[in-house]
């Protein structure tokens, strides 16, 4: 059954230098951050890594609009006690834009899969806010065997059975000449719930102001063209959705198959800049023993 107009309508505008050779391994007795650059399949993505410990290590991707920059909390929480990675998503931050204008879910996957192959990370631990969750899911589909746990953090989950009309709407506006940094922004200012932080609002609108609105409109297309049930289907281990407490829209990860919900009150929608404490002791309990 699709899902009804005015849900659509109200989700679809919520989701809304030189090259380093990285090392294969990084020493687990160092914390210490690097950055660098990774050859992805189609540019250079931006990449922050670092940590130490035995655990498995965790890989953090951002979501539509963003940078690495917005799990810095996570990053620097979950580094005292393993590797955990983060990085700009094509056309993202400091990351390349495809010159081909190639912004398909699988090929944002492809870009996951570079850079933790670039980083010698062969099994690890997966979370995605928000339209990455796509690309987890996506990911899940090609290297089920390299995950140990994936959490969806108010994440997409399937997005295909949108009402065409409304999807069609919204996609004639985002495509218009006339559709400019001027408007996304003031999009990205219209999602920014009430509950969020006044710290949270600027890092949302700060990062907005600096991405492609042709950029936002492709990734946007692609997310509710792609159908993410075979996919998710073919990784059998553990999955969360941490969700905003009241948030009932289908099109949530909570909805996929095998995905066990919690949520987190009080917070937006960037719910790891409003109460990143609260996300880490979720993250903290499902990690737990990985």
């Amino acid at each position: 059954m699709r899902i009804g107009l005015l849900a659509a309508c109200a989700w679809f505008a919520a989701c809304a230098g030189a090259q380093q050779r990285p090392d294969a391994a990084l020493p687990k007795s160092s914390a210490e951050e690097k950055l660098m650059f990774v050859q992805g399949p189609a540019g250079r993505l931006r990449v922050s890594d670092g940590g130490q410990g035995n655990a498995l290590p965790v890989v953090f991707v951002h979501g539509l609009g963003s940078n690495w920059m917005v799990w810095r909390e996570q990053l620097d929480h979950f580094r005292k006690t393993r590797r955990a990675v983060a990085y700009d998503q094509r056309a993202h931050g400091e990351s390349d834009a495809p010159k081909d204008s190639d912004y398909k879910i699988q090929s944002m996957a492809a870009d996951l899969h570079a850079v933790v192959a670039s980083l010698g990370i062969d099994r690890f631990l997966l979370v995605g806010h928000s339209m990455a969750g796509t690309v987890v899911s996506a990911y899940q589909g090609r290297y089920p065997d390299s995950l140990a746990g994936v959490v969806y953090v108010d994440a997409v989950g399937d997005m295909s059975r949108l009402d065409r009309d409304a999807v069609a709407a919204v996609e004639k506006r985002e495509s218009s000449p006339d559709y400019g940094t001027e408007q996304m922004v003031a999009d990205y200012g219209r999602m920014v719930s009430p509950k969020a932080r006044p710290q949270t609002r600027k890092a949302v609108l700060d990062a907005a102001s600096r991405f492609s609105p042709r950029a936002f409109a492709a990734i946007r297309s692609s997310m509710v063209r792609y159908d993410p049930m075979l996919d998710v289907e073919r990784y059998r281990g553990p999955k969360l959705a941490v969700e905003v407490e009241g948030n009932e829209f289908p099109g949530m990860a909570s909805h996929l198959p095998g995905v066990k919900r919690e949520t987190i009150p009080g917070v937006s929608h960037w719910l790891m800049l409003d109460d990143p404490a609260a996300l880490d002791a979720k993250l903290d309990a499902f990690f737990a023993g990985r």
